[in-house]
């Protein structure tokens, strides 16, 4: 028993050397002195930075993520933040936040960027607090996307509202496409209920990988669909086989057309100082489209294209909230109630 207390006495005293000897490793030479060098970053990243030894990041909110498929799963803006890292020369961080957080940091400045999806820009700029500074340019080269509602070429259907009570055929799930034909197929008096989504309504065999996969269904089942105008304007006019991927315009028969969706845009907070937005500017226009390739692709781009006007995100957030409404705590906690116009923190 005396020799169990004497080991603990004797243990106390290491283990603060160790400590000591830790601390001092990870603060450097120097670390006594309170008198800042050229290098020495001036702010604390917080809990996880308690020496004070690491720069603070550039922060970039997001909405989402995205896994890129196997063999390597990364998130898909995981390359585009590192060729952000290596071209700005300071450290960058990605955020997952809600669209109302990503709204109070931009509004304080202690966000510096964000990408958001197109029907959350309207509200996260609802106080004036950030701009677009690029919109990211699609596999088709555009900054927008729509989709094409369509037929079999012998369906009996001549109008979206002859659509109602016909099995209907999806995008992948969580694309914008299928909420904007919801939205085409409300419009002309069919409730969003009363779409076909097969058994139960569940979509299990309604949902499809690509353009190709619902045209294909669309003529099988003689039902009806969305699929992207940018694949539809790939296809050749004739000639087509569905059995070897190769489908042409003449296998479908196009109905109408959804709303304009544009690409959800990149912005910039108002507290962000001129010389780091043309950096950011610089990476964005001319820098990823050039060296970062691999990381647009990543992200379904191909490089930005200059802010488009904000009314088509307006025009596209009105229509989206008929669909999706905000949840009432959600519309509560507005600019107008949150209070959110604070003293900006230098980003």
């Amino acid at each position: 028993m005396q020799t169990i207390t004497h080991r603990r006495k004797h243990r106390a005293p290491r283990a603060v050397a160790g400590a000591i000897i830790l601390a001092g490793a990870l603060l450097g030479p120097g670390a006594g002195c309170q008198q800042q060098t050229q290098n020495q970053p001036a702010n604390i990243l917080g809990p996880l930075d308690v020496l004070g030894v690491m720069r603070k990041p550039i922060r970039v909110g997001e909405t989402t993520i995205e896994f890129t498929l196997p063999p390597v799963i990364l998130p898909k803006r995981e390359l585009l933040r590192l060729g952000m890292a290596e071209h700005l020369k300071e450290p960058v961080q990605l955020e997952l936040m809600t669209t109302r957080q990503i709204r109070v940091h931009l509004s304080t400045g202690r966000m510096s960027f964000a990408l958001v999806r197109p029907h959350e820009f309207t509200e996260v700029a609802q106080t004036g607090s950030c701009e677009i500074l690029a919109v990211p340019l699609n596999k088709a080269g555009q900054t927008h996307r729509q989709g094409l509602l369509v037929v079999a070429p012998k369906s009996p259907v001549k109008t979206v509202a002859d659509m109602k009570g016909i099995r209907f055929h999806f995008m992948p799930r969580g694309d914008l496409l299928n909420d904007a034909a919801l939205g085409a197929l409300m419009e002309t008096g069919i409730p969003v209920k009363e779409v076909d989504k097969s058994l139960l309504g569940l979509g299990l065999d309604t949902f499809h990988i690509n353009s190709l996969e619902v045209a294909k269904s669309v003529v099988l089942e003689n039902g009806a669909g969305v699929i992207d105008e940018a694949d539809y304007n790939r296809w050749p006019e004739k000639g087509g086989s569905f059995i070897l991927l190769s489908p042409s315009r003449d296998q479908v028969r196009v109905v109408g057309k959804t709303i304009r969706i544009p690409e959800g845009p990149f912005v910039c907070s108002t507290h962000v100082s001129p010389e780091l937005k043309q950096r950011m500017s610089e990476f964005l226009f001319k820098v990823a489209p050039n060296k970062y390739k691999l990381a647009l692709a990543a992200m379904d781009a191909r490089g930005f294209a200059p802010p488009i006007g904000p009314e088509e995100y307006q025009a596209f957030h009105d229509f989206y909230r008929k669909l999706h409404p905000l949840p009432r705590e959600e519309r509560a906690t507005m600019p107008s109630s949150e209070g959110e116009s604070q003293p900006a923190e230098n980003p």
